[in-house]
C-alpha cells in the first residue's frame, strides 16, 4: 500500500474532526486536538506494548539499578570504601543502560507522528496558512507544538485513565517492590535508634 493509498484509508477516521465546527478556525483547532489526542494516545500503547514484549530486559537492568545503587549507599553509610565503589561502579553501568532502554522505549512511541504530519500534508496542501509576523508556515509548524502540549497534558491525566493506571501498576509489578534510595534516607539511617538499643527518659 502506497502512502497515498494509507491517506486515503485514514481520511475518514480524520478528517471527521475537522468538519465539526462551521466556523473553519475553530474546526482546524478542534482536528488537530483530536488529531493530536489519537497519535499521543496509540503512541502510548504503542510504548506500552513494546515495554511489555521486552519487560524482562527491563526488570533486569532497572532492579539491578536500584540493588547496586542502595547498596552502594549502604556501604557509604557502613564507611567501606572498596564495596561503595564496586558497587557504584555497577549501580553507574545499570543506570546508562536504563537511561537509554527508557530513551529507545520513547522514541517508539513516535512513530505514528510522522504519518499524522504525512496526512495533514496529503489533506491541506492546497490551504496556506499564514501566521502574523511569520507568514505562511507548513502545516508541521502548526501540529508539533500542539502534539508536545497534547501529550504533556495527557501523561498528566493518565494516573486517572483506567487503562493507563492499570499499565502503569503492571509496570511496578514487574520491576519490583525495591524503592531508589536517597542520601537524606541514608541520613535517617543512621539517625534512626537501634534496636533494642538504650532508651533513656523518666521511668
Amino acid at each position: 500500500m502506497t502512502g497515498i493509498a494509507v491517506y486515503q484509508f485514514l481520511d475518514p477516521w480524520l478528517i471527521w474532526a475537522f468538519r465539526i465546527a462551521d466556523n473553519p478556525y475553530l474546526g482546524f483547532a478542534v482536528g488537530i486536538f483530536w488529531l493530536c489526542l489519537l497519535t499521543t494516545v496509540i503512541g502510548e500503547l504503542c510504548m506500552a506494548g513494546v515495554y511489555f514484549l521486552n519487560k524482562k530486559h527491563f526488570a533486569t537492568i532497572n532492579q539491578s539499578m536500584v540493588r547496586h545503587h542502595n547498596l552502594s549507599l549502604q556501604a557509604l553509610g557502613a564507611k567501606d570504601k572498596t564495596a561503595w565503589k564496586a558497587c557504584n561502579s555497577i549501580a553507574n553501568d545499570a543506570f546508562g543502560k536504563n537511561f537509554f532502554s527508557r530513551i529507545a522505549l520513547f522514541a517508539s512511541s513516535l512513530w505514528v507522528v510522522p504519518f499524522a504530519i504525512g496526512w495533514l500534508s496529503f489533506r491541506f496542501s492546497s490551504v496556506d496558512f499564514v501566521l502574523p509576523y511569520l507568514g505562511e508556515v507548513g502545516v508541521s509548524f502548526l501540529f508539533i507544538p500542539a502534539y508536545i502540549v497534547i501529550r504533556v497534558l495527557f501523561c498528566r491525566a493518565k494516573p486517572v485513565l483506567p487503562l493507563f493506571r492499570h499499565i502503569k501498576r503492571k509496570v511496578a509489578e514487574n520491576e519490583g517492590a525495591e524503592i531508589l534510595m536517597s542520601y537524606s534516607d541514608l541520613a535517617k539511617k543512621e539517625d534512626a535508634p537501634a534496636v533494642g538499643g538504650p532508651v533513656t527518659g523518666n521511668s
